[in-house]
């Protein structure tokens, strides 16, 4: 699988195209598209592969963040840039709450949404992970930050093997992040008080929806995910037990048999 090609969206949307086949999806990332822009990763294909690997068969568009506003400016973003229906509408883990809130605003232009590793609330310890975060930047630590955002592998030796490459990466590791000050600002609105808007939007969401987590996600737990299938009027809900929010990374596969069967049936 080769990417198609990576850039901006209407001179403002980051995104990386790729993939290939009958079926188009467009994929709303999680927070590393905060951290970093899309368009100025060095490595696009990375991310490609990822999406490819849980969307065989789909022509797939990853769209980012411009950063700087709330939900609605990122809900208007993505409706700027799409303009016809697309068959999957999936948001990963923070882009979960921007999907809901897209396919609640333009049900026409969604005909299934999947929410992965995402849901429209943090748990009590997916709380306490984002004021971490937070507290990172406060102090200008991206190394902290991504700490807090990459150690989430259940397999112990894939944590091992991430500390290896941020050991060795010294500061070239942080070095696409966006200011640790925008991000922080970013931060303070996406997950302040906006965040309780989203179980409204998840009761709006007229399509087809399809939550898939892991029982062991370190920010979305069981509660979470069987919350939001509940709230979303037309949910499936799949769980794989003791997977963490590396959920799509680890059994790729296995999500990507989970997406393929709500897409048909």
């Amino acid at each position: 699988m080769t990417v198609v090609e990576s850039g901006l969206l209407q001179g403002r949307v980051p995104y990386i195209r790729g993939g290939s086949g009958p079926r188009e999806a467009l994929v709303l990332f999680g927070v590393n598209a905060l951290l970093k822009r899309l368009d100025q990763t060095s490595d696009p294909g990375r991310y490609a592969r990822q999406v490819a690997a849980i969307l065989p068969g789909y022509r797939f568009t990853i769209l980012g963040y411009a950063g700087g506003g709330g939900y609605g400016d990122l809900v208007r973003d993505v409706a700027a840039v799409v303009d016809r229906p697309v068959d999957l509408l999936i948001g990963i883990s923070f882009g979960g709450f921007v999907a809901v809130r897209f396919a609640a605003e333009y049900p026409e232009v969604v005909r299934r949404l999947v929410l992965l590793v995402s849901a429209h609330r943090f748990s009590d310890a997916g709380r306490r992970s984002v004021e971490g975060q937070m507290a990172a930047l406060e102090g200008g630590d991206l190394r902290r930050l991504v700490s807090e955002n990459a150690l989430l592998f259940r397999r112990p030796w894939y944590n091992a093997l991430v500390r290896l490459r941020f050991a060795m990466g010294g500061e070239s590791v942080t070095l696409a992040f966006r200011q640790a000050a925008e991000i922080l600002r970013d931060y303070r609105v996406l997950f302040g008080a906006e965040l309780a808007e989203n179980a409204a939007y998840c009761r709006r969401v007229v399509s087809p929806a399809l939550v898939i987590g892991g029982t062991g996600d370190q920010l979305f737990d069981r509660t979470c995910f069987e919350e939001t299938a509940a709230l979303i009027p037309k949910a499936q809900l799949r769980l794989f037990e003791g997977e963490t929010h590396m959920l799509p990374v680890e059994r790729s596969r296995d999500v990507a048999r989970a997406i393929a069967a709500f897409a048909d049936y």
